[in-house]
């Protein structure tokens, strides 16, 4: 066995479009996180950590590159970021880790995360796993043979001798030119045939075998394990299906307000996605399937910890969770994200678990970026700090040590992604 390198193991968790609030560690009475919680307990809980781009291409690149999105050129979703640019792969990588990705890319198009240097199965742009015809009755995803699609879900639920899931049943908005996208469905089947579960079950292999090359020459590792969920459409078997009364859950406090006084571009994005009519009893159908999906990906989580753990790599690796952006769902009359800057969207659940921390189970009520993370991972290796000043390492605020940046707001970017016309 080779001598161990002492530098520390890093493992990022990101799910997309996840409201901070539905962590129970953030306050959630109803949506259970127990697993995310656990982690908070053991590390550090972000109370303003922010993104500062939506949607979801800006906000990666920024985390992948820690630049701003007018730098990066990744202004919107589906552009292509510059391999040559400093980004944690290259840095990591030339540093003598092990680099695995695993999930949704989505950091830009077309190049993917094989050809940034990670270890992967590649999902390019978007990268929505189910393309359009695998699954009965879904229509959400590309088309087979389209640039967007991927047979890597159909060859995991072959391998596994798993029949496809179906489409049990499926709830759209009422905007006729918006019926591609399920707003949520039933998925047959077992858990083990969700796609979110391929991700687990991938980053799980993926960490045993960099823990078998560990053993092998020292080198540490750099696993980054991506959810597409809770993003819409939520495509989810049960028991996360059912699991959340929608009679229970309590309507939004913004959920009453008017356009009045507002920009017109807000009202014509909910009319985009047509969800006005049925008034909060409709809209908490949508929350009670978001809950259940977020409590899934919550297990799945779980699943990964456990695999840490058994490893024997839990108390040298350090693990990050968090998000690309949140989700107004349901918050001023709006889903999703798009032209407008609420804190239900910018503002992120951020989870920091280092081994030793000072502080197990304490709050940093500073501002932080999604993008801090690229010079901390940086500052973990062993690496100097970027050039560039847009962003700044919080390992200190990571170890427990410092609740303090010195930032005094938050700049975010918003070009026009998602900008609605009538």
């Amino acid at each position: 066995m080779a001598q161990q390198d002492k530098r520390k193991n890093i493992l990022l968790i990101l799910t997309d479009q996840h409201r901070y609030d539905t962590l129970g560690c953030y306050g959630a009475e109803q949506c259970r996180t127990p697993n995310l919680d656990r982690l908070a307990q053991r590390g550090v809980r972000f109370d303003r950590a922010y993104t500062n781009s939506v949607p979801c291409s800006p906000s990666r690149a920024a985390l992948f590159t820690g630049l701003y999105p007018h730098k990066s050129h990744v202004l919107v979703n589906n552009q292509v970021l510059n391999p040559d640019v400093p980004n944690m792969a290259s840095e990591l990588g030339r540093a003598g880790y092990q680099l695995g990705y695993t999930g949704k890319w989505h950091v830009a198009d077309p190049l993917c995360a094989t050809d940034y240097g990670f270890e992967a199965k590649d999902f390019p742009g978007y990268g929505y796993p189910i393309y359009n015809g695998l699954i009965e009755g879904l229509r959400f995803g590309p088309r087979e043979g389209s640039g967007g699609a991927s047979s890597h879900y159909k060859a995991y639920l072959d391998e596994k001798g798993m029949a496809y899931p179906r489409v049990l049943e499926a709830h759209y908005g009422d905007n006729p030119g918006k019926q591609g996208q399920e707003m949520y469905a039933l998925q047959s089947g077992p858990v083990e045939a969700s796609f979110e579960y391929m991700v687990a079950e991938d980053t799980v292999n993926m960490l045993r075998k960099f823990k078998e090359q560990q053993n092998e020459d020292g080198s540490p590792f750099f696993v980054w394990a991506n959810f597409w969920g809770p993003h819409t459409p939520c495509f989810i078997p049960e028991p996360y299906y059912s699991m959340y009364d929608p009679a229970s859950i309590p309507e939004e406090p913004s959920f009453g307000e008017t356009w009045e006084r507002k920009p017109f571009v807000q009202q014509m994005v909910e009319r985009f996605w047509g969800l006005s009519n049925g008034g909060w009893e409709r809209w908490r159908e949508i929350v009670a399937r978001y809950w259940g999906y977020v409590t899934m990906i919550d297990d799945f989580v779980g699943m990964i910890m456990a695999e840490l753990e058994a490893l024997g790599c839990a108390d040298n690796t350090v693990v990050v969770f968090s998000t690309d952006h949140g989700d107004t769902m349901g918050a001023h009359r709006l889903i999703e994200k798009g032209p407008f800057t609420y804190e239900q969207c910018y503002r992120l659940p951020m989870i920091a678990a280092y081994p030793d921390c000072e502080k197990p189970g304490s709050v940093c009520d500073a501002f932080v970026y999604l993008q801090d993370l690229y010079p901390t991972f940086l500052e973990i290796a062993g690496l100097p700090q970027p050039s560039e000043p847009d962003t700044q390492s919080i390992l200190e605020q990571i170890r427990g040590n410092s609740a303090f940046t010195g930032r005094e707001s938050i700049y975010a970017q918003f070009f026009a992604q998602l900008f609605t016309y009538e």
